[in-house]
């Protein structure tokens, strides 16, 4: 447990959330098998819950992966999140923040802002760095699950041991990195919508919940793109947050599709 307090006091200025989720529920997220142990939890807290859950030996007994991340009432956070990282050399020539080996092949990357920003300016800093060090576009969400270090990921026939395997001191400046966002990705054909853009982007699809599910999964497009989410990133959210879409849609890719066409339609009159 050292290793794991150690590595999470590199977020002491944060609150977080931890996670479990089923090893049965990585291959399929529409079983919904993600449990949240513990909620806006300081750092000694989240140690706390993971004795307590027995973290470790669920971990190792009954495959239970463990996650944590950003909670939802942090006002400002100071650290960008790239997942499935591509460029690793290029992150560790440049001296960034922490990088955690998930599997033989796959990295999740963290960097350390000059300043704290607000949940939307975090996610536009991600999806500058996501573009520059190729990662998951689908994972810019100031929320996205991240794995904790020094827990087995259990995907594998051989269960692979998490580990942060690079820590450097470069801090990433703000400032030029919302000027490059407002470079490359706000363009004239997106314009209007950020003119109504949501500041926040707090809201996950049970903020959106109906019974009709479909009802939902539209509206929460809509929100979705008006914050000025790619077609993809919206795509991925829907996947990962909608209740057994997977098995409700019979063609699951068309309908997201067709609902993401339908909702920027509507958004853009």
């Amino acid at each position: 447990m050292i290793a794991v307090k150690n590595f999470l006091q590199n977020f002491s200025n944060m609150l977080i959330d931890i996670h479990f989720i089923s090893h049965e529920a990585l291959f399929d997220r529409s079983l919904g098998q993600k449990l949240t142990i513990g909620k806006n939890l300081s750092i000694s807290g989240a140690v706390e819950v993971l004795e307590k859950e027995k973290a470790f030996i669920k971990n190792q007994k009954r495959k239970e992966n463990v996650y944590f991340s950003f909670s939802k009432d942090n006002e400002t956070f100071d650290i960008a999140f790239v997942d499935d990282i591509e460029k690793i050399e290029v992150f560790k020539k440049k001296n960034h923040f922490l990088l955690v080996q998930t599997s033989e092949q796959k990295y999740q990357a963290y960097f350390k802002l000059d300043k704290p920003v607000s949940a939307f300016d975090l996610y536009k800093i991600q999806k500058v760095l996501c573009h520059l060090y190729k990662g998951d576009v689908g994972a810019l969400s100031p929320y996205q699950l991240k794995r904790l270090p020094y827990f087995y990921n259990t995907k594998y026939e051989k269960p692979f041991l998490v580990k942060s395997v690079f820590e450097g001191k470069n801090v990433v400046p703000v400032e030029d990195v919302l000027r490059y966002y407002q470079k490359t990705f706000e363009t004239s054909t997106n314009t209007n919508i950020n003119n109504n853009v949501i500041k926040n982007i707090s809201k996950t699809w049970d903020d959106f919940a109906d019974p009709d599910l479909s009802v939902a999964d539209m509206r929460y497009c809509c929100y979705l793109v008006r914050c000025g989410l790619s077609d993809e990133e919206i795509k991925q959210r829907l996947l990962n947050e909608s209740p057994n879409i997977q098995t409700r849609k019979r063609n699951v890719n068309d309908y997201i599709n067709r609902t993401i066409k339908k909702a920027k339609n509507y958004v853009m009159g």
